[in-house]
Parts: structure tokens; sequence; C-alpha cells
């Protein structure tokens, strides 16, 4: 071992940096960050924040923070004031501190002071990027576009079970709906902080899967001013209302900037009690027009009974007055047909018998007439018939005379006649010299007679 090194105890190194540290950094210091994790403890008052500072997604610096109890519920309170909602995880903010280093516990950020004016501009800035988004996407308007249907009954309701906002909902349905057919099935989130945004997104997934047995979607909350609406803003949220396949109604009890979530939504209502009254006045409006149509219908059915009535009086008076009338004039027009019927019967049995005579004897002497012309027609037909069967026979017999001919002239036997003959090779016909080799026997056929030789050359 070399004695001669110097060791310093690692106590000695942390007193060494935290010198140096408070030699360098001894004033404070305006820095922007993101709060990763708040870690308050309402026990003691204190807050640990953990900050981080981002590139996208990719963490470029991250630093410890603390806030003691007394500057924290001051600072906090001067937040929400400003921002309309105290600090919280995923926050931008714009804070002095100055720089801390103990041996033990690291190095750390002592927060003295945040600016809300910075982190009310960047939740600005980032509520106008996600609105642009969306818009970009086409689908801001797309909820709006749903039909409402006409007697909204089924009712998915996201909420706090245990808010005044749910209970005044349910309280204005059973006191001014309690004669109609409602129902509704509550689905429970938290609806304000850090984890707002995700667990209404989860309900409204649940939803999705169920629509069919739902007519709208009511998101209500009650209670809470505008502190924690800033999850309203979040672009996953608005994106899932504004695609949701059933109309959503929000009512989130506040009257102050309209939040994204607000914006994208079939409708808006200021309160849970609003969204109670417009469910309340669809079944009311449906109402009234039944009884206006049953106003119409009764008042239509008597008029229409009263003119039929009339009509029925009218035609009784004049059935009870005319009957002797009708009958003697209908025994005047029976006389008169009767006349008129025997003279056109009589007319028309001596035309229909002259005019049969006329026919027998023209049929009388036309007959003979007529056999003599068709016996004509088939003798003519009968030597023509004759005529060109015996040209057909004549035709057919030479055209056979001239294929026996020219059979006979092919005949081989003919051919042998003329002084010509044939040679055989192996019983095959031999008309080229090289098909026959020296010492082959040859056959030649005459007109009488075979002769057989021998190939000498």
């Amino acid at each position: 071992m070399d004695n001669t090194r110097k060791v310093f105890t690692l106590t000695e190194l942390g007193k060494s940096i935290r010198s140096v540290i408070e030699r360098s950094y001894h004033s404070t210091y305006w820095i922007k960050a993101e709060i990763a994790k708040l870690n308050y403890y309402p026990r003691s008052g204190h807050c640990y924040p953990e900050l981080v500072d981002k590139a996208g997604n990719v963490i470029q610096a991250q630093m410890r923070a603390l806030i003691w109890a007394a500057d924290y519920k001051t600072i906090n309170n001067q937040f929400s004031v400003v921002a309309g909602e105290p600090l919280r995880e995923g926050m931008s903010i714009l804070f002095r501190a100055s720089l801390n280093y103990h041996p033990v516990y690291g190095l750390s950020l002592h927060i003295w002071e945040v600016e809300p004016a910075f982190t009310v501009g960047e939740m600005a800035m980032e509520k106008s990027r996600n609105l642009e988004k969306l818009k970009k996407e086409g689908v801001f308007t797309t909820n709006k576009t749903l039909s409402m249907p006409l007697l909204p009954k089924r009712i998915a309701v996201i909420s706090v079970e245990t808010s005044k906002g749910y209970s005044d909902f349910l309280k204005i349905l059973r006191e001014q709906a309690g004669d109609y057919a409602w129902w509704h099935f509550l689905f429970p989130s938290v609806l304000q902080g850090d984890k707002a945004a995700e667990g209404i997104i989860s309900q409204l997934r649940i939803i999705r899967k169920v629509q069919q047995r739902f007519d709208l979607i009511a998101i209500i909350r009650g209670g809470g001013g505008d502190i924690g609406l800033n999850c309203y803003d979040d672009y996953q949220l608005a994106r899932e209302i504004a695609t949701s396949p059933l109309p959503v109604i929000t009512g989130i009890g506040h009257a102050t900037n309209e939040t994204i979530a607000e914006m994208v939504a079939w409708s808006n209502k200021i309160t849970p009690t609003d969204v109670a009254y417009f469910i309340v006045e669809g079944f009311r409006n449906f109402e009234q027009r039944i009884e206006t149509a049953s106003r119409t219908l009764r008042a239509k059915t008597l008029n229409l009974l009263s003119f039929q009535n009339n009509t029925l009086n009218f035609f009784t008076s004049s059935i009870a007055k005319g009957p002797v009338y009708l009958i003697s004039r209908q025994k005047n027009q029976l006389d008169t047909l009767t006349s008129s019927l025997l003279r056109d019967t009589r007319t028309i049995q001596q035309s229909q018998k002259d005019d049969l005579q006329a026919k027998a004897l023209k049929m009388s002497m036309g007959i003979p007439k007529l056999l003599w012309k068709v016996q004509f027609t088939a003798d003519n037909h009968q030597a023509r018939l004759s005529t060109l069967v015996k040209q057909f026979i004549g035709n057919e017999k030479a055209v056979i005379e001239n294929l026996q001919t020219k059979r006979d002239l092919l005949d081989p036997l003919n051919v042998l006649k003329r002084g010509y003959s044939i040679t055989l090779l192996n019983g095959k016909k031999v008309t080229k010299s090289n098909e026959a080799k020296h010492g082959d026997e040859l056959v030649t056929r005459l007109k009488e007679g075979v002769l057989k030789s021998r190939v000498v050359k």
C-alpha cells in the first residue's frame, strides 16, 4: 500500500462539495421544470417535488426539491387563485429556488416562489395545441353530428357516487320525471385532479363496449368550482368524448372558460341539474306532442262524425219521400223497355233469318267449284312430282355409272391387262432400284401368272 496517497473520508468529500456549492451558488435562480411527482405530505405539510426537464419524452435532467410547509401553503393558495387549480403532477412551472447540498440527502432545490402566470400560459398553449390537433384530425365536431334519441331513457352516468352533483341529478329526475320510464347506470370515476382524465377515459371505453344498452352519456360533477378542471383539456379525454358512439352531455359545474371536453361534447350544460332538466324536458316535449296529437285527432274525429251524421240524415229524408215516385218512374221505364225489347227482338230475328238463307245459298253454289279447284291443283302437283322423281333417279343413275367407270379404270387387274406389271419384294411393291440389293428374290405379277427372279446387279 502506498502511504504517500492522500485519502479522504466520504464525509470530508461531502463537506467539500457543500462548501464549493455554497460559495458558487449563493443566490436564488429562476428555473423552469416539470413536476414529475409532487410528494406532498399533509401530516407535516412539507412537499418534496421531483422535477424533470424533458426533450419530447426523453428526460434530460432530474432533481429533487423541497418546499417547507409554511411556504407550500402560501405558494399553493396563490397558484390556485391564478391558475384555477393547485400544483399537481405533470405541470410545467417557473419557480425561484436556491441550490442546497447535504452530504446525506444529496443535491436539492429549495423552492421559495412559484410564478403561476407561466403555468397558466403553458396550460393555455397546451389547450390551443390540443384544439388544433382535434380539428386537424377531423373529430372535433364528430359527437355533435350524432342524433339524440327521441326519448333518451337509458343514461350512462360518469360521476362520483357520493358527490352532491350526482345526488342533485337523481333528485331532479325522480321528482320531475317520476312518471316516465327512465333508467340509469353509474360508472364511478374521479372527476377532478391528476387521475380524472385517466378514470373518465377508462369508463368511456367500457361504455363503448356496451353502447347498445344506452341512449346517451352524462358526465356530471358537483361542486369544486373551477379548481382541478385542467384535466378536461386533456387531448386523449377530449378525443374519447368526440369519437364516442353515443351523444355525450357534460355538466361539470362551472361557468367560466369552456374546456375542450365540453367543446367536443354533443351538448354542454353548466351543472348536473341542468343535465337532468334537459332529459326531463325531452320527456315533457314528447308528452306534449302526444297530447297535441290526441286533441287534434279527437277534433278531427268529431268533425268527421258530424259530417257523416248530416249526410246520413239527408239520405234518410230523401229515401222517406221518394219511394212512390221512384217506383212509378221505374214502372214506366220498365214498360218502355219491354215494348222496345219486343220490337227489337222481332227485327233481329228477321235479319238473322235473311242472312242465314243468303249464306246457305252461297255455300250450295260454291262447294262444287271449290272441290273442282282442289282436284285440279292436286293433279298438277302429282304430275310435277312424278317428273321431278324421274329426273332425280336419272341424275343419280348417271352419277353411279360414272363412279363405276372410274373404279374399273383404277382396278389393278385392268392395269395389268394393259401390259403393265407389279414387282414385289417381301410382299411390298418396288418403285426404286435402290430398294433391292444383290441376291434378293423378286416376284413379278403379270396379267396372267407370276415370275420369280433374283437380283444380280
